[in-house]
């Protein structure tokens, strides 16, 4: 799927482009949260005219906000579905020349340039491989000037264990909070279980590490829904 499949999110979460942003807040309790914290470290951290690069940027809400809330940083849209990079082309024209669109996967030559943050929200889940996912950050951390940032807004799920099975309680708690029964929640896990890989927080920090981030961290934790990532 990442290499030459182009990964429709429409067909994923069973909605078409334009409600995806709806429907991503009523199925991942704390969406906003996770994005209001790539946000405030990216402010905090970022130099003047700072390069950011936006992987699997889907209708481009991540890119968007930091577009808006940073006036001085330029994005790089990347995402191998056209469909939701023209969403998210729609998105970011206001911002001109500060945004740019690359159709592209995760490991493509041209995805990752010389950059100072890599972001991505709810996106690395769908490099299944622990070994391909190790390269991916290794390319990543390669692509960062010294100093750079990644921050990964993801779900991280323990294995197996007690520990699973609360986070999906409060998962399907929070869906249900937005009007997504039990049943449908159920169904939804299921459907996206065959293309989602989740590994625990612990595991994604292992291969950060082995990747060269040296202090990988989690920056921000709510159930399943996370921020975790790491300087150069």
């Amino acid at each position: 799927m990442i290499a030459t499949e182009p990964h429709r999110v429409a067909s994923h979460l069973g909605v078409d482009a334009g409600s995806y942003d709806v429907a991503i807040r009523r199925f991942i309790p704390g969406y906003d949260a996770m994005i209001a914290t790539v946000l405030s470290i990216l402010d905090e951290h970022l130099g003047a005219d700072p390069l950011v690069v936006d992987l699997g940027a889907g209708t481009g809400a991540l890119a968007g906000a930091i577009l808006d809330a940073i006036p001085r940083a330029r994005v790089v849209l990347v995402d191998i579905d056209p469909t939701m990079l023209a969403v998210a082309g729609a998105r970011v024209a206001c911002h001109g020349r500060r945004a740019e669109l690359r159709t592209a996967s995760f490991f493509d030559a041209g995805a990752l340039p010389s950059c100072d943050a890599v972001v991505a929200s709810l996106s690395l889940h769908h490099v299944p491989e622990r070994d391909r996912k190790r390269e991916l950050y290794t390319r990543i951390h390669g692509a960062l000037q010294p100093g750079g940032v990644l921050l990964s807004a993801d779900a991280t799920v323990h294995e197996a264990g007690p520990e699973r099975a609360r986070i999906f309680r409060e998962w399907a708690a929070g869906m249900a909070a937005a009007g997504i029964g039990a049943d449908e929640a159920t169904a939804l896990f299921a459907q996206w279980a065959g293309e989602d890989r989740y590994y625990p927080l612990a595991v994604e920090l292992e291969l950060l590490a082995a990747a060269g981030f040296a202090h990988p961290d989690c920056f921000w934790k709510q159930g399943a829904s996370t921020v975790f990532g790491g300087f150069r």
